[in-house]
């Protein structure tokens, strides 16, 4: 049986108070100069002086709350640890077995390229704000406090009947017999999972679970929470610290002042006075360790009459322990998920950086002019059989590589044919320059002076032709595009040309076309081909003979146009050594140097550069000899 009121504890200092508090009720009586006590549990008689709460076994004073008691137990952790670690060696100092002078360090560790880092960092951040949304809202604590209430509930129901069928007084008076109430409560509560109270009718606490009798008196008997580093699950400090932390997030904004006050030795818990009233109802508070205490207040009564009240509450830092437990196994799932993340984003960035890394390694390889060990260019890696981005990327690359290698043979072949048809005029001006200084007649000086002449004019022409050529690729690139009718093009070519054909005694004819034939492109420079297309025609052409020129669109949506004319056409052998740079087979009657060769190779580079194709075929009916040429340019519509 709990001593009366006026015997209960008091504590007379802040020092006393933060020795005993932990304690939970245990020490000595108050000092003799705090004052007598009032009516009540914790009376005082002076402003200042704290008191201990019977109910929960917190001591709390007036001018310092239970925060502050929070705040005591934050320090003496720091105390253990130092300042905000200050003491602590800075991560990756150097101790005594570290480099000294004079010593030369290894060389540095390949740090993680700047893919892999964004790559692991992305998905780390992606799996934090899924694990911090998970824990901000999951509603496991509130499930959880309404399971606990209920069964507290359930619980409380069935002692509050056993109570008043077995614990009422002896002498038939309205009210419970402390011994009685005891044994039910030793009987049916286990003090160490759930504290009951029970309060008479006038709000006085009669039985408490918690409480127990010894020699020095009454003490309260609660069970000491586990320290962070005893805990298996949690094997050091900053797990504590995160432990706390979740805590507060889980807590939120609901923490509220202690619910419970005892002053005059009257309960002034809601609870009680409900369940005094013939209502149960029910309870949340935090004690000074921060820890959730919930509790129900159901009336003992029988035949509508109360005889009291019981309160059953949870231990302090039960709900708080499930709660904590459930979010360090959602931390725990948490970590090995970040560990696989982890590796498989390395894998990840691997599988994409290190691909890359040997597709530049080799264009820096080919760039400062490396060679294979058997002295062959240097080629890129063919990663098309991965069949994804990289194996696209791979292949673009190596294709664009072959154009370049093709690009600089081609200029490298150019420069070479440049030298020799240069070199062709200049030695037969040399020669004539040489022979000039033997001349004996002015005939003969004039013959050689017209050598020279052409092969001036012919040096000229050349120059030009080759200029032009070598300025066509930028040219092209330069120009814009635009859409343009072909078949008024052709038609207007024909009317051009048709005044210089009528010299040479050829006929130009053009064969109508329905309809516009619209063409992307660059109009001046595909002008260009079919001008160089027809004045070749006309410099193979017989008098009396006919040019014929067509243009339609064929069945694939590709515009084709033809240029026919009916002289000796060409050698099967040559139909295609006909686009080469300073190819040149001209018929016999024609002076020779009158063409440089570039003009069939100048217009296939025009059509290749707007995704066309050019050829040429001879006319040869069946069983008949060549009746002349055909060149056909086949452009996309």
């Amino acid at each position: 049986m709990p001593p009366p009121a006026d015997d209960w504890p008091r504590v007379g200092s802040d020092a006393e108070a933060r020795a005993d508090a932990p304690r939970r009720g245990a020490g000595a009586g108050a000092g003799e100069d705090e004052g007598e006590a009032g009516d009540g549990p914790a009376g005082r008689s002076d402003r200042g002086a704290p008191y201990a709460d019977p109910l929960d076994g917190d001591v709390y004073d007036d001018d310092r709350h239970d925060a502050g008691d929070r705040e005591v137990h934050g320090d003496g952790y720091r105390e253990g640890y130092g300042d905000d670690y200050g003491d602590a060696p800075a991560y990756g100092a150097y101790g005594d077995g570290g480099p000294q002078g004079g010593e030369t360090a290894g060389p540095p560790p390949r740090t993680p390229s700047r893919l892999t880092r964004r790559i692991v960092s992305f998905n780390l951040i992606g799996l934090g704000l899924l694990v911090a949304g998970v824990l901000a809202l999951n509603d496991f604590r509130g499930k959880l406090i309404e399971l606990r209430t209920q069964a507290l509930e359930v619980q409380g129901e069935t002692i509050a009947i056993t109570l008043a069928e077995s614990a009422g007084r002896d002498d038939g008076a309205l009210g419970i017999d402390p011994e009685k109430a005891q044994l039910v409560i030793d009987r049916l509560v286990d003090p160490s999972k759930i504290r009951a109270q029970i309060f008479d009718r006038g709000a006085r606490l009669m039985s408490d679970s918690s409480l127990a009798a010894g020699p020095a008196g009454v003490v309260e008997v609660e069970p000491l929470p586990a320290s962070r580093f005893d805990d298996a699950s949690e094997p050091l400090g900053w797990l504590g610290d995160a432990r706390d932390f979740l805590r507060e997030l889980a807590i939120g904004g609901r923490e509220e002042p202690l619910a419970t006050e005892i002053l005059g030795g009257v309960a002034r818990l809601q609870g009680v006075y409900a369940a005094l009233g013939g209502q149960a109802a029910r309870g949340e508070r935090i004690n000074a360790r921060g820890e959730l205490i919930v509790s129900v207040s159901v009336p003992i009564q029988r035949l509508r009459k109360v005889y009291g009240a019981l309160v059953l509450s949870t231990q302090g830092g039960d709900i708080d322990a499930i709660v904590r437990s459930e979010r360090i196994s959602i931390l725990q799932v948490f970590m090995v998920a970040l560990a696989v993340s982890v590796v498989l984003s390395v894998l990840l960035a691997k599988a994409i950086g290190r691909p890359i890394e040997r597709l530049a390694e080799a264009a820096l390889a080919a760039e400062r002019g490396e060679h294979t060990p058997g002295g062959g260019r240097v080629e890129l890696p063919d990663m098309t059989a991965r069949g994804d981005e990289i194996g696209h990327l791979s292949g673009a690359l190596k294709r664009m590589t072959e154009t370049l290698y093709q690009r600089i043979e081609a200029t490298e072949a150019f420069a070479a044919d440049v030298a020799h048809e240069i070199k062709n005029p200049l030695s037969s001006l040399r020669s004539a320059v040489e022979t000039m200084r033997y001349a004996r007649t002015d005939e003969q000086k004039e013959r050689l002076l017209k050598v020279m002449e052409h092969d001036v004019v012919r040096l000229d022409r050349l120059v030009t032709d080759i200029s032009n050529a070598s300025r066509l690729d930028a040219e092209l690139v330069r120009e814009e595009r635009e859409p343009f009718d072909l078949a008024l093009l052709m038609e207007q070519l024909a009317e051009y040309n048709a005044e210089k054909a009528e010299k040479s005694s050829v006929r130009i004819r053009a064969h109508a076309v329905r309809g516009p034939l619209h063409v992307h492109g660059i109009e001046g420079r595909l002008a260009q081909v079919f001008v160089n297309l027809i004045e070749n025609a006309l410099s193979f052409s017989p008098e009396n003979s006919e040019i014929r020129i067509a243009a339609a669109r064929g069945g694939d949506a590709r515009i084709r146009v033809t240029v026919e004319d009916e002289g000796p056409g060409i050698p099967d052998d040559n139909l295609h050594s006909v686009f080469e740079r300073f190819y040149s087979e001209r018929p016999g009657a024609e002076n020779f140097g009158n063409h440089s060769g570039l003009g069939l190779s100048i217009s296939r580079q025009i059509v290749e550069a707007h995704g066309g194709r050019i050829r040429a075929e001879n006319i040869r009916p069946p069983g008949h000899a060549r009746r002349g040429a055909r060149f056909v340019v086949e452009l996309p519509g």
